[in-house]
């Protein structure tokens, strides 16, 4: 049986990019710990689907709902119509579409709504990935894997769309100045297929550790998002990376040394330090990580698109190329995929 493939990837970012510098200022802290946050992030600047001129601190959850809603599709149409160019199909063409955020809700969801609004087919299958946070576009690819295994013949669409700017808070929690240094907003999407052109998926695995989970995730104090983020993940993580890329290697019979491209998420500049330990990797296989976390910052689950749109833009894979792509997540997971060229 041939193996999906991901034929075409491709992101969107709101036009408005902030400074780390200006993203401070509207946040307010005035204590070095806090600043040190933004400054020392690895990040220069950040995509916010916010008004450039007249940014707000105090926008109640009904604003920030419908800013969520008109971010979330304009962006996923974005990036769904450019994904689509680069594979030259349309939106006929696909029959199954798998969509994912965890920064805000929809009822319909947000498969629902872009179905309407990009005029797929009345008979597309589709599923909508909520609440898996960061990791939760390697679980729609695994979705989408799995769809395609069923149906060789068919093409999927896979899209994610963060707005983390509309699931902000602002209070004295360290987890909050830490959150508001680094998340931005974005969509990134994948068309996969089997019999085309692209990167070959061989394998998914998923490492749980149901031990970690209050470590991260989303409380709703009066119905206002506000994100949980131990700092304990940074020691988690890291080891739950390694262990996940074991497994997946072992199964198929490869050493880490086989490994030429690291499809890592951005997480975090201290993550990707302790990730590369934990992996044994060189700074040029975090790269491609360290420059996405630089120029858009951690987009959540969108992010690990953004890394292997990079790779694909640069040229660098040649064929029997294998990759390793890996996303974290509450609960908490590690979620990830053996790749070939």
């Amino acid at each position: 049986m041939k193996l999906p493939r991901i034929a075409a990837v491709a992101t969107a970012v709101p036009r408005p990019r902030f400074s780390q510098d200006e993203l401070l200022r509207l946040a307010g802290y005035q204590d070095p710990l806090r600043q040190g946050f933004f400054r020392r992030s690895g990040i220069e600047g950040r995509h916010l689907w916010v008004d450039p001129i007249r940014p707000r601190r105090d926008e109640g959850v009904d604003e920030l709902a419908a800013r969520f809603r008109a971010g979330a599709l304009a962006l996923g149409q974005e990036a769904v119509l450019r994904c689509l160019e680069r594979a030259r199909l349309t939106v006929q063409d696909l029959d199954f579409f798998a969509t994912t955020t965890c920064t805000g809700r929809l009822c319909p969801s947000l498969d629902a709504h872009l179905i309407q609004a990009l005029g797929m087919r009345e008979d597309i299958q589709r599923v909508h990935v909520g609440d898996t946070g960061c990791s939760s576009a390697v679980v729609a690819l695994q979705q989408a894997w799995n769809h395609l295994r069923a149906f060789p013949g068919h093409r999927a669409l896979v899209l994610a769309v963060e707005v983390c700017s509309a699931a902000y808070s602002l209070d004295d929690s360290l987890e909050t100045a830490v959150a508001n240094a680094i998340f931005a907003d974005g969509a990134g999407a994948a068309l996969l297929a089997t019999g085309e052109a692209g990167v070959a998926v061989v394998d998914h695995r998923t490492l749980f550790r149901s031990e970690h989970l209050p470590a991260m995730g989303f409380v709703f104090p009066g119905g206002r998002p506000r994100v949980v983020l131990s700092k304990e993940v940074r020691r988690i993580a890291p080891a739950m990376m390694g262990e996940l890329a074991d497994r997946l290697l072992k199964d198929h019979g490869l050493a880490r040394e086989a490994i030429r491209f690291w499809v890592l998420h951005s997480a975090g500049r201290r993550v990707l330090e302790r990730a590369a330990t934990a992996l044994g990797l060189s700074e040029a296989d975090l790269a491609y990580s360290r420059d996405v976390l630089r120029r858009f910052g951690n987009l959540s689950s969108a992010t690990i698109l953004f890394v292997l749109e990079a790779i694909l833009a640069s040229g660098a894979p040649q064929p029997g190329d294998w990759g390793v792509m890996i996303a974290l997540g509450p609960g908490f997971a590690a979620e990830g995929a053996l790749l070939r060229w």
